[in-house]
C-alpha cells in the first residue's frame, strides 16, 4: 500500500516509518524542512532505505503550512498514482501551568495537534472520497480521554482531535473510508524534547517558585522508563501494522496500545461506545 506518514523523524514516527516499509509498504515519510534543520534526519532515512532495499522516500511537508500540506499530496499522488493510507502522527508536547501560556502559545500546539491532522486529511480526502476507499489513521494520546494534571494543553490538542476522528468516521463510512485513532500509554519517546513550556513568567509567579504542575508525573514515568521493561516503541508501529491489515469496514474506532497510563481507557472506551450509540439513536440519528 502507498502510505503518508508526518512526523517521520523520530519516536513513534521513525519506528512506524521502518516497520511498515520493511514489511513491503511505499512509504512516504514526510517531515518539515528536508533541505534545513532536518536535512540530516531525511539523508539518514534515504541511506537506510537503500540499504535495507525499501521502498521509502522523504517528503517535505508541514502541518502548519496549508500549501505544503497540499504540495506534499499532490507529489506523492503524482508518483505513486493513489493514497491508501495517511498516519497523522506530528505532535508536540507542552510543559507548565495552564495559565502560564500565553495566547500564541497555545494556539501553536493546537495549530500543530489537532488543525494539522485536519489539514492532511482535508488534502487527502477528495482523492480517497474518488476511489471510494482509505484509511486515516490518528496517534492520539490517553490523556486524550482520561486525564492527566499538568499535560492541559497538550490533553485538549488530543481530546479535540480525538472528536474529529470520530466525527471523520461516521462522515466517511458511506465512503468506504476508515477512521481510528490509535491511543498510545506513556512510553519513552522524544517528545520532552519537543515541548512548549509556558513562558508567561508574571501569570507563573503566582504559583510560586520551584513548582511543576507535572512533577509527579515526570517522576512516574522516570522511574516506567528506567527499570527492565521499558516499553517498546514498536508496539505502536506493530499496532499501525494490524490496522492497516485489517479488513476495510472492520477496523475499530479506537484502539489502546502500551501499559504505562493506560489504566481504565479500554473501559471507557466501550462505555462511550454504547453511549455514544444510545444518544444518537434517541435523536433517530
Amino acid at each position: 500500500m502507498n502510505i503518508l506518514l508526518t512526523g517521520s523523524t523520530s519516536g513513534f514516527g521513525r519506528s512506524i516509518v521502518e516497520t511498515l516499509a520493511k514489511k513491503g509498504h511505499q512509504v512516504f515519510a514526510t517531515m518539515r524542512a528536508v533541505g534545513g534543520k532536518n536535512a540530516g534526519v531525511a539523508r539518514e532515512l534515504e541511506e537506510w532505505s537503500q540499504s535495507e532495499g525499501v521502498d521509502l522516500e522523504v517528503v517535505d511537508l508541514d502541518v502548519l503550512d496549508e500549501s505544503s500540506v497540499n504540495s506534499a499530496v499532490q507529489t506523492i499522488l503524482a508518483k505513486a498514482g493513489n493514497i491508501d493510507v495517511v498516519i497523522n502522527n506530528a505532535g508536540i508536547g507542552s510543559s507548565g501551568y495552564l495559565e502560564g501560556f500565553t495566547m500564541e502559545q497555545a494556539r501553536h500546539i493546537f495549530d500543530v495537534n489537532t488543525l494539522g491532522p485536519l489539514r492532511v486529511n482535508r488534502a487527502v480526502l477528495p482523492h480517497m472520497r474518488e476511489r471510494k476507499s482509505g484509511l486515516l489513521i490518528h496517534i492520539t494520546s490517553a490523556t486524550g480521554r482520561l486525564y492527566i494534571p499538568g499535560l492541559n494543553i497538550y490533553s485538549g490538542t488530543k481530546y479535540a482531535l480525538e472528536a474529529l476522528v470520530e466525527s471523520f468516521s461516521y462522515e466517511l463510512a458511506p465512503f468506504g473510508i476508515d477512521c481510528v485513532s490509535i491511543e498510545p500509554g506513556g512510553y519513552p519517546t522524544d517528545i520532552a524534547g519537543n515541548v512548549t513550556v509556558a513562558a508567561d513568567t508574571d501569570r507563573l509567579a503566582g504559583y510560586g517558585e520551584g513548582t511543576n504542575p507535572a512533577s509527579d508525573l515526570y517522576e512516574y514515568f522516570g522511574e516506567k522508563f528506567s527499570g527492565p521493561n521499558v516499553p517498546d516503541l514498536k508496539e505502536i508501529a506493530d499496532g499501525v501494522s494490524d490496522l492497516i491489515d485489517m479488513p476495510a469496514g472492520q477496523r475499530p474506532l479506537r484502539v489502546v496500545i502500551g501499559d504505562v497510563g493506560t489504566d481504565g481507557l479500554e473501559e471507557l472506551n466501550e462505555v462511550t461506545k454504547k453511549i455514544q450509540k444510545k444518544y444518537l439513536d434517541s435523536m433517530g440519528l
